[in-house]
């Protein structure tokens, strides 16, 4: 059963010990997720920039190279001869350039003759048318529109109103676009190491790619590339990594486990110290007995070899003090100097106050002490005798020696408890004494046990002791 106590307060002392270095391990391990949300953000910035510089310079070409497109034909419109200056400019482009012109309800370019317009651009202009038709003043807008031969790229821009309403728009040919984009893009990709680059058009079709990556991130773009979408793959891979939750665990489980040893190693010695007084204190009890059992059978032989009263009477107290040793031996010491409840016994309290008083009454006139016994308890009552009895005695014997005079015993009795007062008129304080010595220690701890109290008052010129003990009516 000890061994067993001891186990268990092992385990409480090391859940006690958990308590703060699972703190500790929290606070560490929300530290080790916020440097993870921080690795984490500088590669999803360190993505976006490149994404955005990336961009930049793919957007900048398909700009540039539709500028170039509209400044030849805004130069062509403007020559002597638009319509032939504008066919030359389209075959340069290998019929890749797209042009259409609008003025009110007038089309101005392509020809209406299907003669002079090239069989593959009726499917195109009606893509191009379309979007004309659904522009109005002052708009501008570009973007991209499928075809079987590849992508066209458009730009179309409407101003003024009514008659003078005029509409310009051209489209390019992804072959006449990828090869000088894709140009820049590798040399990008070349002067970016450690990246891995995608790019797809609106129609979710990988046009373009340099590298190989793990998990790519996406970004949508605008303007020229308005639809297209940039992936990119090459950052830190921020990762919750066991390694630094280990290195953060490891230590604080090692303190838990010297913490746990410590607190068991201790409870050990503790037992073992009380093992060893518990075995000395009973053998103590034990050798005790032999003596007192012998100082027992002298007395009742001086008691039979003498024909004094006074030398009976004073055997029979020397008799009854060895029995009251004896079991305070047994009783007491056996247990390791702890205060034990007492048994319930039928007494009249107030006889047996007397009584006590009567036994002691030598010791206490050799002291310049008489002893007044009163009681207010008719009858017997069922409370701990014994604990009775060694309160008794120790307040008697407190009060012989500090207060030696007139020592007042009340006995009485107040809602089931058992009332015990003790007064002195020896001159003593009339404020009660901070240190109490042993025996009104042993009166408040006999108190406790028999379910009563103890208090100590003045009452000038000395003091009043008042206990109280659990008391039954028979």
């Amino acid at each position: 059963m000890v061994a067993r106590s001891g186990w268990v307060e092992t385990a409480r002392t090391a859940l006690l010990f958990a308590l703060p270095l699972a703190l500790a391990a929290l606070l560490g391990a929300q530290a080790l997720d916020a440097d993870y949300l921080v690795l984490r953000d500088r590669a999803r910035r360190d993505t976006a920039r490149v994404a955005e510089a990336f961009s930049g310079a793919a957007v900048n070409e398909v700009t540039e190279l539709a500028a170039f497109a509209r400044l030849h034909v805004d130069r062509s419109a403007r020559d002597a001869a638009p319509e032939a200056a504008l066919w030359r400019v389209i075959y340069t482009y290998d019929l890749g350039l797209l042009v259409l012109k609008r003025r009110g309800e007038r089309l101005l370019f392509p020809p209406e003759d299907p003669l002079a317009m090239p069989k593959m651009w009726e499917e195109r202009l009606r893509a191009l048318t379309a979007v004309a038709d659904l522009l109005r003043e002052g708009d501008f807008v570009n973007g991209w529109f499928p075809n079987i031969a590849g992508e066209y790229y458009f730009e179309c821009r409407r101003s003024g109103a009514g008659a003078e309403r005029e509409e310009n728009c051209i489209a390019l040919a992804s072959p006449q676009i990828f090869p000088t984009l894709f140009g820049v893009l590798d040399e990008f990709a070349a002067v970016t190491p450690g990246w891995a680059f995608r790019l797809r058009d609106p129609f979710d079709r990988i046009v373009w790619s340099k590298g190989e990556g793990g998990t790519f991130e996406s970004f949508t773009q605008g303007g020229a590339l308005h639809g297209w979408v940039v992936e990119l793959s090459g950052a830190p891979d921020a990762r919750r990594g066991a390694l630094g939750r280990l290195a953060l665990a490891a230590p604080l489980a090692l303190v838990w486990l010297l913490l746990v040893f410590q607190a068991r190693r201790a409870q050990n010695a503790q037992e073992a110290e009380s093992a060893a007084r518990m075995t000395l204190l009973t053998q103590l009890s034990h050798d005790l007995r032999t003596p007192l059992a012998n100082l027992k059978l002298y007395a009742e032989l001086i008691r039979r070899k003498s024909e004094s009263p006074d030398i009976a009477r004073y055997c029979a107290v020397l008799t009854d003090e060895i029995d009251r040793l004896d079991a305070l031996a047994g009783a007491t010491l056996s247990q390791g100097a702890a205060v034990a409840a007492s048994p319930l016994e039928t007494a009249d309290p107030g006889a047996l106050a007397r009584e006590i008083a009567a036994r002691y009454a030598g010791l206490l006139a050799a002291s310049s002490c008489f002893c007044e016994v009163s009681s207010a308890v008719e009858g017997e009552r069922r409370f701990a005798v014994q604990a009775f009895e060694r309160i008794l005695v120790n307040l008697l014997d407190n009060a012989r020696k500090h207060a030696p005079g007139r020592i007042e015993v009340g006995v009485a009795e107040s809602g089931g408890l058992l009332v015990l007062t003790v007064r002195d008129h020896g001159g003593a304080p009339t404020a009660p004494r901070k240190s109490h010595g042993v025996g009104l220690s042993i009166v408040r701890e006999l108190a406790r046990v028999h379910g009563g109290g103890f208090t100590l008052s003045a009452a000038p010129p000395g003091l009043i002791a008042r206990v109280t003990l659990r008391m039954e009516v028979p």
